[in-house]
């Protein structure tokens, strides 16, 4: 009688434990399809006569880059003596020769010559383009352009200026080495076969 109730007793336990391993693997197989599941990307599908389809969700289009907003402002003013140009005064304030078509353009280009500047003129210095040698794209673009009308104001001046212009072309391309590139179609063809001749003989400016 013992034995035929320890028979049964392990009967009910070995019952018990293979319903519950049972449930556990379909716990186990019910989180695994969650899982994997919430891991795939959304697909919606899109009903047709002939069937149903599955589209992917439309990308977010990347927002567009903002356009860097740069102020110019006056920051101090210049009272001109015998014998100083626009690019010494550019050398004095703004650490670089070179940069002074950028002042001159700003300073409404009141000299008719830009190579002449008078004594007892003022000058308003403005907040400077650039860091050292280094400038943002947009910082370049509007040091080119200010290339380009100073070098339209030398062709307006007459023949007698074209040295002035060659070698204003040459060093607006110290800030990019294509400048001569990007506005050819602003620059007389002869100037433009000089200056790249500058360029071949003498190399960009550091």
């Amino acid at each position: 009688m013992a034995d035929n109730l320890s028979v049964d007793d392990s009967k009910a336990v070995l019952r018990d434990l293979a319903i519950a391993l049972g449930v556990l693997a379909l716990v186990f197989a019910g989180l695994f399809s969650w899982l994997a599941f919430g891991l795939e990307k959304p697909v919606f599908v899109q009903s047709y006569g002939n069937g149903d389809i599955p589209l992917m969700p439309e990308p977010v289009p990347e927002p567009e880059p903002i356009e860097e907003e740069i102020v110019r402002f006056v920051v101090d003013s210049h009272k001109v003596i015998g014998g100083e140009s626009f690019s010494l005064i550019t050398g004095k304030y703004w650490d670089d020769f070179f940069l002074w078509p950028d002042l001159y353009v700003l300073n409404d280009m009141k000299s008719e010559d830009p190579d002449l500047i008078y004594p007892d003129e003022i000058i308003d210095i403005y907040n400077r383009l650039g860091t050292g040698d280094r400038f943002s794209e947009r910082e370049t673009t509007m040091i080119l352009d200010a290339y380009i009308e100073v070098y339209d104001r030398f062709k307006a001046l007459g023949p007698h200026k074209n040295g002035s212009a060659w070698t204003l072309l040459w060093c607006g391309a110290k800030y990019d080495h294509s400048f001569l590139d990007m506005y050819a179609y602003r620059i007389n063809p002869d100037d433009l076969e000089v200056a790249r001749r500058y360029i071949e003989e003498e190399g960009f400016l550091d």
